[in-house]
């Protein structure tokens, strides 16, 4: 590492666990482990995927508010107020209605879901 010896060691996640949980969780070990090695041994952290994970979601997030707002402005513009009212209810409802499904089906909430979701979020507003 840098030009010095050193031991790696990989942690990887167990199928269906949360990786904000964990990243939480290796921290605090982290913490501990850290304070008590010897003087001259240090720790290095190489990659953190909950980090990008955690960026992802906040992404994903932004993105949704985003063209839901969009949605609505275009609606009540070229709709009118009743028609946008409709359309501008119809996305709340379904997102609504797609995560509880999602979780009853067991499907977790990765990239490609993430991905999926936004590029069907501006398809709601092409019912009138």
């Amino acid at each position: 590492m840098n030009g010095k010896d050193a031991i790696g060691l990989a942690i990887a996640m167990r199928d269906g666990g949360d990786i904000l949980t964990l990243g939480k969780n290796l921290d605090a070990a982290m913490r501990t482990i850290t304070a008590n090695l010897p003087i001259g041994v240090e720790a290095t952290l190489v990659a953190n995927q909950p980090v990008v994970v955690d960026d992802a979601i906040h992404e994903f997030l932004e993105s949704l508010w985003q063209a839901i707002a969009i949605i609505m402005v275009v609606s009540f513009i070229s709709l009118g107020v009743r028609p946008g009212t409709v359309v501008a209810l119809s996305i709340p409802l379904t997102i609504g209605l797609t995560f509880p499904v999602m979780e009853m089906v067991d499907i977790d909430l990765q990239r490609i879901s993430l991905g999926a979701l936004i590029i069907a979020c501006p398809c709601w507003s092409t019912t009138p």
